[in-house]
C-alpha cells in the first residue's frame, strides 16, 4: 500500500507541475507552487514509514500533517493573488498560517518517543477546518466544484484520524492516507481535464473571458469584479450586466451603436479590472472571438484594441 501511495503522489505531482505552464499568464503560479510543495512533503513522509515500518510514527504523522497544512495554502494563496500585493502575501499571510497551524502536532510530537503517534486536540482540528473551508469554499460553484470536493475530501482524511475526537466510523491513518492519495490523483486530474475543455462556440467572448477568471480564481475575486463590472454598466448606460452566469442584456433590441459601444466598454472594464490577475496575452487568447453586436451585423471584426488605464 505504501507504494501505490507514493505512486499516486508522483502522478499528482506530475500533473501539478505541468499546470505551470499553463498558468505562467496569471498570478496563480504561486498556489501551484503551495500545491506541488505539500505533495513533496507527504511523498517524504511516506518514504518514512517504507523505510522505518512502526518505528517512526510520531515523524511520519508529522509530516503528514504538515504536509495537509501546506496544502491547505493554494485555496489561501488565491485568495491573494492580486498584483501588487500576491508577491508578499507568502510571506504575511502563508508562512504565518503554517507557523500557526503546525504547532498542535508540533507539541504532540515527543522526540523522545518517535514511535508514538501525535494526536491533535479538538480546537486545533475546529481551526484546522475552518481555514480548509475559507481555502476550498472560493471555487464552489465554478466548474472545478467536484474537483474541490475531492480535494477537501483528501485533506479531511489526512488529519481527523490523527484527532483525538476522530469518529469511530473513519479508517485507521494508513488506509485514510491510501484513500487520501487516490482523492488528490482524481481532484487533480479532473482539474486538469476540465481546464483543457474548450469553450461553447455559441457564447460570446466576454462570457469566455469571465468564466474562465472566474472558474480560475473562484467566487470571491469573481463577485468583486462583477461589483466593479456592474458599477459600470450603470454609470455608462451599457446595454448588458454581468451575473454570475454571463452578460444578460438590458433592453430586448438594442441597437447596433449601443452594442458597439457596450463591447468596447466591456472590454475596456475587464482589461483595466483584469491587469491585476492576468497578463494582456491572456486577455488576447478570450478576446478574439467574433464579438455579439457584430455577429448579429454580420459584420467583420473592426473594433480598435483599446489602452489599459
Amino acid at each position: 500500500m505504501t507504494a501505490v501511495i507514493i505512486a499516486n503522489l508522483l502522478i499528482s505531482l506530475w500533473v501539478v507541475a505541468h499546470s505551470l505552464k499553463r498558468l505562467r499568464q496569471t498570478t496563480l503560479p504561486t498556489a501551484t507552487w503551495w500545491a506541488m510543495g505539500g505533495l513533496v512533503i507527504a511523498i517524504v513522509a511516506q518514504s518514512i514509514e517504507l523505510a522505518n515500518p512502526d518505528q517512526a510514527n510520531g515523524w511520519v504523522d508529522l509530516g503528514w500533517y504538515f504536509a495537509a497544512v501546506v496544502l491547505l495554502c493554494p485555496g489561501i494563496a488565491v485568495l491573494g493573488a492580486r498584483r501588487p500585493g500576491a508577491s508578499v502575501w507568502a510571506f504575511f499571510v502563508l508562512l504565518p498560517l503554517v507557523l500557526v497551524l503546525m504547532w498542535p502536532a508540533v507539541a504532540s510530537f515527543q522526540v523522545a518517543r518517535p514511535a508514538e503517534p501525535i494526536e491533535i486536540e479538538v480546537p486545533a482540528l475546529l481551526g484546522f477546518g475552518l481555514v480548509l473551508i475559507m481555502s476550498g469554499g472560493n471555487y464552489f460553484g465554478t466548474r472545478y466544484t467536484m474537483s474541490t470536493f475531492y480535494y477537501a475530501g483528501a485533506i479531511v482524511l489526512l488529519v481527523v484520524p490523527m484527532s483525538v475526537a476522530s469518529p469511530d466510523f473513519f479508517p485507521e491513518r494508513s488506509t485514510s492516507r491510501f484513500i487520501a492519495s487516490l482523492g488528490f490523483l482524481l481532484a487533480i486530474s479532473e482539474t486538469n481535464r476540465r481546464s483543457k475543455a474548450e469553450s461553447d462556440d455559441e457564447i460570446s467572448r466576454f462570457d469566455v473571458l469571465w468564466f474562465d477568471f472566474m472558474d480560475s480564481f473562484g467566487m470571491v475575486w469573481a463577485k468583486r469584479v462583477m461589483d466593479r463590472v456592474n458599477e459600470s454598466a450603470r454609470h455608462e448606460k451599457w446595454a448588458m450586466h454581468l451575473e454570475l452566469h454571463g452578460f444578460v442584456p438590458i433592453a430586448e433590441s438594442p441597437s447596433a451603436d449601443v452594442l458597439l459601444h457596450t463591447e468596447e466598454r466591456i472590454e475596456h472594464t475587464f482589461r483595466w479590472l483584469l491587469k491585476r490577475f492576468v497578463d494582456p496575452e491572456w486577455l488576447d487568447a478570450r478576446l478574439r472571438q467574433p464579438n455579439v453586436g457584430q455577429a448579429q451585423s454580420g459584420e467583420k471584426s473592426n473594433s480598435p484594441t483599446l489602452e489599459k488605464d
